[in-house]
């Protein structure tokens, strides 16, 4: 089982973060403890009930916390039934750290502490989005990359990656869109994030397959989009240029897919897919 699987088999990955820098406010640090002592859903809790004051509601420490806190409950499988919702709200909060990290200016320090949380999670939510598409989930799969450019936009591996599953899915033209995003911006000068690397050198193959396999040219036409043998051929030739940047073997898809279909036959999961706004 590569070492991913068994990351999230485990989901032992979210510790010792707390805190190089810690928030002076009362409230705030009352939250901070219960984080410390692994009180995770009083945590989220009270992160839950500062954000709703509207003295709070863009505080980037409430978010961080709450981020945190409920990627906390979300490890636990004892709790997955009462918080079915744990990762996507992980997701929403680290969206609102993202999008208010200027508003007001001191969120940029909470923004700069949450970086290594914010890989963490986004690592966890890559390997879930390919149990959901290594078993023909591409809607959900497509559901869980795009949650992750939210609060990562310049993450173009991810990108590319949400445009295949959103083709798969049947969803062509915000595929495309992803896709040629996603291109214009990767080049052989592009260095993706360690745990997105995987995910680039995958997607470029999977685009080059799409491509060449002529399955979505009519489903591409409609959009005017109209890929060529040079499009196959530099994607390729990137691909292999990514895969300097994997730490470690470079995973088997084959592989991959028969652990993702073990987990999936106990993997539980909110159906229900809601914007963050």
């Amino acid at each position: 089982m590569n070492m991913k699987r068994i990351t999230f088999l485990s989901f032992l990955i979210l510790a010792g973060f707390l805190l190089k820098a810690q928030p002076e406010d009362k409230k705030l640090s009352k939250i901070t403890f219960l984080i410390v002592d692994g009180k995770f859903e009083n945590a989220a809790f009270k992160a839950q009930k500062l954000i709703e004051d509207s003295e709070y509601r863009k505080n980037g420490w409430a978010y961080y916390y709450l981020a945190q806190s409920h990627y906390e409950i979300a490890k636990k499988p004892e709790l997955q039934e009462d918080y079915p919702k744990a990762l996507k709200n992980s997701l929403k909060a680290a969206y609102k750290l993202t999008k208010y990290k200027d508003k007001p200016a001191e969120n940029q320090e909470v923004y700069e502490e949450a970086q290594q949380f914010f890989h963490v999670l986004k690592d966890s939510v890559i390997i879930v989005s390919e149990i959901y598409y290594d078993n023909d989930q591409y809607r959900k799969a497509a559901y869980y990359l795009s949650k992750i450019v939210k609060f990562d936009p310049d993450d173009y591996a991810v990108w590319l990656m949400k445009g295949i599953y959103e083709i798969k899915s049947k969803n062509v033209g915000e595929g495309i869109k992803s896709i040629l995003f996603a291109m214009d911006s990767l080049d052989e000068n592009y260095v993706p994030d360690p745990e997105s690397a995987q995910t680039l050198v995958d997607a470029l193959g999977d685009f080059a397959l799409i491509i060449k396999s002529g399955e979505y040219d009519r489903y591409f036409a409609s959009y005017k989009y109209e890929p060529t043998q040079a499009d196959i051929d530099n994607a390729l030739i990137l691909q292999e240029e990514m895969k300097k940047y994997l730490i470690g073997d470079e995973i088997d898809v084959e592989e991959r897919k028969k652990e993702s279909e073990t987990i999936f036959k106990t993997f539980r999961s909110d159906d229900d897919e809601e914007d963050d706004e």
